[in-house]
């Protein structure tokens, strides 16, 4: 299988960390990484077209040939190949769990943090828009103080004594804040300590470049 991404992208750096951290805990993923460079617009291609209707990014090609986009949708796929070790949980509340919280990551984090950037300085030459990246940091904070207050308990991980794709999900938000020069609050003490906590693991250094 291919796997086609580019690095700092957030969707794409999401599910290269839960493919690292899948390897680290033992899975066997035979996955060859193919970049596509959205600064040089190779997104916009009728190669890339053919592999994903929207031009976007990651996407996963199958053996047969067929094409898998939309992280989640490819996470869940290759969860269900490799079951261990489990980013998902292992019972139905833990299931619940790691969605939910994965799900705030998503939203109410990366969705910000990509509003606040490609409405500021975008990688991709979008215009500044100053009040949509200022109704986006709004967001951005409340969403940030909920996740410290979950984080108060000392957990390891976002969603409890394992890796989840909670924890690729907000790492890679944050990474891709960290390249758009959104800073974070240093009253978020819980939630800086796993930051800090979670960029020293193997899988989050081999896959995050800032």
């Amino acid at each position: 299988m291919k796997l086609y991404v580019c690095p700092v992208a957030p969707n794409p750096t999401k599910l290269r960390l839960y493919v690292a951290e899948k390897i680290a805990g033992g899975a066997k993923l035979n996955l060859a990484e193919r970049v596509v460079d959205l600064r040089a617009g190779e997104q916009k291609t009728a190669e890339h077209r053919a592999r994903s209707a929207f031009g976007k990014l990651p996407v996963l090609e199958l053996d047969d040939g067929s094409f898998l986009t939309e992280s989640l949708a490819i996470i869940e796929y290759l969860e269900e190949l490799t079951p261990e070790p489990a980013m998902i949980g292992r019972t139905s509340i833990e299931r619940a769990r790691v969605r939910e919280l994965e799900r705030i990551a998503e939203l109410g984090v990366m969705g910000p943090i990509a509003r606040i950037v490609h409405a500021t300085n975008s990688p991709l030459g979008l215009p500044p828009v100053p009040e949509i990246a200022a109704a986006a940091r709004i967001a951005l904070d409340e969403t940030l103080r909920v996740l410290d207050a979950k984080l108060a308990d000392e957990r390891p991980f976002v969603a409890g004594d394992r890796p989840s794709i909670a924890d690729c999900t907000l790492a890679a938000a944050l990474q891709f804040g960290r390249f758009g020069g959104v800073t974070l609050d240093s009253e978020l003490s819980h939630l800086l300590r796993w930051d800090r906590s979670y960029r020293e693991r193997d899988p989050a250094k081999k896959t995050l470049s800032m």
